[in-house]
């Protein structure tokens, strides 16, 4: 993705240092493209600094989008995009779905009133436990999403998570799995 935004001259370059980081911030005024809802979340709270999601962006270009025939999915918000001061991660998203022709099934909770899927829990075993409560609410088995910390959680249950990134290049999503409870504590969300 990064060699298709650079030939388009819509990036100058990447940033790689991770949003958590301690002591980021920027001097001048900058725009950076993100796909990852962490991201978004702790970028946008930096001064100088205007996010915008990469999802927005490539319906406006001519990336080769892979077409899926109208295979049936449905959608998991990822926690930090609830209630945020704009829902255009969570429309974007949606739209890059339909522009692949995938027709999405709304859940019964969407948007801002998506439960967490257990990313958020320190405990592993609430995690699973969070994952697939929100997992057996869905309305079908294939599930988008655009968070890394989102297709851990479902990795462990009976849905099949699809990554946006992924699914833009026709590759399953695959190894995002959680460790095994012997294995020690939960290392986090997994980056992408």
């Amino acid at each position: 993705m990064t060699a298709f935004l650079l030939e388009r001259g819509l990036i100058e370059g990447t940033f790689a240092p991770c949003c958590k980081e301690e002591g980021l911030s920027f001097k001048e005024e900058t725009a950076l493209i993100v796909c990852c809802p962490g991201c978004a979340f702790h970028f946008g709270l930096m001064e100088n600094v205007r996010v915008v999601s990469l999802w927005k962006i490539l319906p406006e270009t001519d990336f080769p989008f892979p077409d899926y025939g109208g295979q049936v999915m449905t959608i998991h918000d990822a926690c930090r995009q609830r209630n945020r001061r704009s829902a255009e991660m969570q429309d974007s998203a949606q739209a890059l779905c339909s522009r692949m022709r995938i027709a999405l099934i709304e859940p019964a909770l969407t948007r801002d009133e998506t439960p967490c899927c257990g990313g958020s829990a320190k405990d592993l075993s609430l995690r699973r436990a969070m994952a697939q409560r929100r997992a057996d609410s869905l309305p079908c088995k294939d599930v988008a999403l655009y968070c890394t910390g989102c297709v851990r959680s479902f990795s462990v249950t009976g849905a099949v998570p699809h990554h946006l990134l992924d699914l833009l290049y026709g590759r399953i999503t695959e190894g995002l799995t959680l460790p095994d409870q012997t294995a020690g504590p939960d290392p986090g969300p997994a980056r992408r």
